[in-house]
């Protein structure tokens, strides 16, 4: 059978009918639509002012000429890269999200899609590649549905086949797929991860954030994976390759995932990989569903961690530096989780030498987790269990954790302050 070929237009002539107050959502991550974002970018004076509603945003989407000409409107979900710059200039508004509620929230208000899928197969079927924590409910909601068109997206398994009927329009992509490259681990996190890999349960299904210390965990559990029976959810980067392969070795395979981020290399992997299976933020993130996972554990990042356990991680000193994402569903989860745990992993000080344990958040902070939510926070100088313990034992349980240097500080401050 001949694959059917989509009819191709220029991204261009694809947005040129938009109607002022169109409602936009653009794909996420490593599907995110550049060829698509850079047209909608290169709209000048006199186009209709739409709205655009975007994720983690990944590569340079050239949007700000579009803002400067009065013609887009920008709010995100989860600040990053190109987006994190122009809200600080002022030119995109936050939106605090769980992701679990884009579907409800963002896309069943949206009147265009855009997205990036592989080319169709001999049946008609397209691939969403690495992203599919929301994309196929946007294709279902969206009165509109621009696809950009790449060849080297990956063929995934689960959730990821897109029929070429549910596409109204076909661009080209002109882009390279964006990347996400991992962190390298310094020694504070190689020593966070292992304290971590130490308290998790033989058995256990971890969802891993993004970042050194995320990174540095992956690699930590690889090495035992077999032998405790662990397992890994949510999202799938270059450094839990040789996780996802360890569990797949043992016979427990496919891997659940949202999201695939990371490097070309990362995407060579993945195409055609039985190992990996990708599922919507509903299957994945929700907490209902993870609440079905015994011994699930999340083990989330942060910027701070004051002495009462709030964890502040989308802001510093007052300014937005990511989002909620799916930290606060896999935390839910994990509490509803027969034998979970809810875990924060921080090195204890910044880059600049600033304690990341503080007796109290800055005024303009947000607090991305309560301090009912959290059950052990982790840093390089130990594990503070905050489940079950009293605020003073938390008080010293938390110091105990902050660099040596910094303790006598925040033991002052809390004292002047009465924590």
């Amino acid at each position: 059978m001949t694959a059917p070929t989509p009819d191709f237009v220029p991204a261009a002539d694809a947005l040129a009918d938009l109607v002022a107050g169109s409602r936009i959502v653009a794909g996420n991550a490593c599907g995110t639509p550049l060829s698509l974002l850079r047209a909608l970018g290169e709209r000048g004076p006199g186009a209709p002012r739409v709205a655009l509603t975007v994720g983690l945003t990944l590569g340079d989407p050239g949007l700000r000429p579009a803002v400067a000409a009065g013609t887009l409107g920008i709010r995100s979900w989860h600040v990053h890269g190109d987006i994190r710059a122009m809200h600080r200039d002022g030119l995109v508004d936050y939106l605090p999200l769980r992701l679990v509620d884009v579907p409800r929230v963002v896309l069943a208000h949206a009147d265009v899609a855009l997205v990036r899928l592989g080319p169709p197969d001999a049946d008609g079927y397209c691939s969403l590649g690495p992203s599919a924590s929301f994309t196929r409910d946007a294709i279902r909601l969206a009165d509109l549905v621009i696809a950009e068109i790449a060849d080297d997206v990956p063929r995934t398994a689960g959730d990821s086949r897109v029929h070429v009927s549910e596409i109204d329009r076909f661009v080209a992509s002109t882009v390279e797929m964006p990347r996400y490259e991992p962190s390298e681990p310094t020694a504070s996190a190689i020593t966070v991860a292992r304290l971590v890999g130490g308290v998790i349960p033989e058995g256990a299904t971890v969802q891993l954030g993004i970042g050194a210390i995320g990174d540095a965990l992956a690699a930590e559990l690889s090495r035992t994976a077999a032998e405790r029976s662990l397992r890994v959810h949510g999202m799938i980067s270059d450094p839990m390759v040789p996780l996802v392969e360890a569990i797949a070795a043992r016979g427990d395979a496919p891997v659940q995932a949202v999201e695939l981020l990371g490097s070309a290399e990362l995407m060579a992997w993945a195409d055609g990989n039985a190992a990996i299976e990708m599922r919507d933020s509903q299957s994945v993130h929700h907490p209902a569903a993870i609440a079905g996972i015994p011994s699930f554990v999340s083990v989330n990042s942060a910027v701070a961690v004051d002495l009462r356990g709030q964890v502040v991680a989308e802001t510093v000193r007052g300014g937005v530096i990511s989002g909620v994402g799916g930290s606060a569903d896999f935390s839910e989860g994990a509490h509803l989780s027969p034998g979970g745990m809810r875990m924060i992993a921080l090195a204890s000080t910044t880059a600049k030498g600033h304690s990341t344990i503080v007796a109290t958040h800055g005024a303009g902070d947000l607090v991305t987790a309560a301090h009912h939510s959290v059950d052990a926070v982790v840093t390089e100088h130990g594990v503070a269990w905050l489940r079950g313990r009293t605020v003073a034992e938390r008080r010293a349980n938390l110091i105990a954790v902050a660099a040596p240097e910094h303790r006598d500080a925040i033991a002052a401050a809390a004292a002047s302050l009465r924590i």
